[in-house]
């Protein structure tokens, strides 16, 4: 049973259960169990997050910096200590949650006195991350619940969010549909949707940005095209917004202006709205509340010295790390949960990167693309901006979190480079804008059809892998 729904020239093909229904209903299952089998504060940073939620909550867009090394928010005074109970699971796999201690924590109060906390990594995070966590927060305040309800409450909406906007993009996506699945199925996505951190939005954010810059490929130069231009823009830059080392993304709209016939303004118009929204973001919430760690042997301004007079052996480090670890961080991107403690059956990321390796061969359609010199030039363009963001991501964690002149570096995780991925298919859709005016044979319809259904098989029975294996490790990992 299949229709079309027509919104002006858009047309998106529906049928009984497409496969975004089947991503919400999977979301709805395997968030809420990461929702409640995961004890508070117990994905990555997330009480750094929620902290920070709450001051935006409180009306505290920009974060406090009281010096070099301190910065962050003026909170409810009980707020602190009450997450600090759960610091015993934290890198302790043998903890199990105390149940006593549990049920005391969700006793506490809000309270009239305040308090200055620090979350230094967070501090200068933009409000656009965290719409969803801070609904949650301003829904249990007016409900009169405990903060700790709250945080419940907050993962809850903030899940809900996240898989809206991961539906649309995957209604959206067409042949990156199956892609985007997996990747926003994978464990580690799931658990970062359904917590009050603001990962989990960047993801559905990137898979909507991707989507949008997608049907401008295949769609005529009209109005709803305009529109998918800048709002992908936008979305750019409160990604840039939220991790500096993305901002090369903001340019990734330009891409669209090897479309022939079509106009340059609105590529350019997005790019310049979302390198503003970077721009404006890093000048008033980020460079004022920047703050230096407090660890020792770490010094920004000393490393940096460092890498300019070694480029040749950073250039070499580098090379090394990414052969080195490429393996570890693909398994945490995948899904090694709670503070990188709570590993997945081995199993499990043999199936995850086999779908992995599968959805994204599936982005090939079955017929060969028409490929011409500018096309390989603008996909060489995405390949270059993806490669600077993982580039900028890497750098900033040796300048900021490794000990001055170390030969390794520090503080690299999986699951940074998810929302990168899910950029990745961009520079396919360039590939193949040639092959939009071309008439399939019957023969290249069945085959094309054939992949389209094994793949969205491949992504239902991964679904069902996932919500039993998130339910038994996050069950055997916590509770007694």
């Amino acid at each position: 049973m299949k229709f079309t729904w027509r919104l002006g020239s858009l047309q998106i093909k529906r049928s009984l259960l497409p496969i975004h229904w089947i991503y919400g209903i999977f979301m709805l299952i395997a968030g809420l169990e990461c929702v409640v089998l995961t004890p508070p504060f117990q994905v990555a940073d997330e009480l750094n997050h929620f902290m920070r939620a709450v001051q935006i909550a409180e009306g505290g867009v920009i974060g406090t910096r009281l010096s070099a090394t301190q910065s962050g928010g003026v909170l409810p005074s009980p707020l602190f200590p009450m997450a600090q109970s759960f610091d015993y699971l934290k890198f302790n796999p043998a903890k199990k949650v105390d149940l006593g201690g549990l049920a005391q924590a969700y006793m506490t109060p809000w309270s009239g006195k305040t308090e200055f906390v620090e979350y230094p990594n967070t501090a200068f995070y933009p409000p656009s991350s965290y719409g969803g966590v801070v609904l949650g927060i301003w829904l249990g305040d007016a409900l009169g619940v405990r903060p700790l309800t709250s945080l419940y409450i907050a993962r809850g909406i903030n899940g809900l969010l996240c898989t809206a906007i991961a539906m649309f993009a995957i209604a959206l996506a067409g042949q990156m549909a199956p892609f985007f699945c997996v990747i926003l199925c994978l464990p580690m996505s799931v658990s970062l949707m359904a917590s009050a951190s603001q990962d989990g939005i960047l993801l559905s954010f990137s898979a909507l940005a991707c989507a949008l810059i997608g049907q401008c490929f295949k769609r005529p130069d009209n109005k709803i095209s305009h529109g998918f231009i800048l709002l992908a823009g936008v979305i750019l830059g409160c990604i840039a917004a939220a991790k500096v080392p993305y901002a090369p993304i903001v340019l990734l709209p330009l891409v669209l202006l090897i479309r022939r016939g079509a106009s340059i303004v609105w590529p350019l118009l997005s790019s310049f709205l979302g390198t503003g929204i970077f721009l404006i973001w890093f000048v008033i919430g980020i460079h004022p509340t920047m703050t230096t760690i407090a660890v020792r042997g770490v010094s920004v301004h000393n490393q940096m010295l460092f890498v300019l007079d070694n480029p040749l052996k950073m250039a070499n480090m580098f090379v090394h790390f990414g052969i080195e670890n490429s393996k570890p961080l693909l398994h945490e991107a995948i899904g090694v949960l709670g503070w990188l403690d709570t590993s997945l059956p081995p199993l499990f990321y043999h199936v995850a990167e086999v779908c992995l390796i599968l959805s994204f061969l599936g982005l090939f359609c079955a017929q060969k693309p028409q490929i011409q010199t500018r096309q390989i030039v603008f996909t060489s363009g995405v390949l270059a901006l993806l490669c600077g963001s993982v580039f900028g991501i890497i750098l900033a964690l040796y300048l900021s979190w490794t000990a001055v002149g170390a030969d390794h570096i520090e503080g690299v995780q999986g699951r940074y480079f998810l929302p990168l991925i899910l950029l990745l298919p961009v520079g396919i859709q360039i590939l193949y804008m040639n092959n939009k005016n071309i008439v399939k044979s019957e023969k290249t319809l069945k085959i094309q059809s054939n992949i389209d259904f094994s793949l969205q098989a491949m992504v239902f029975i991964f679904m069902i892998f996932c919500v039993f294996t998130l339910y038994s490790s996050l069950s055997v990992r916590y509770w007694p």
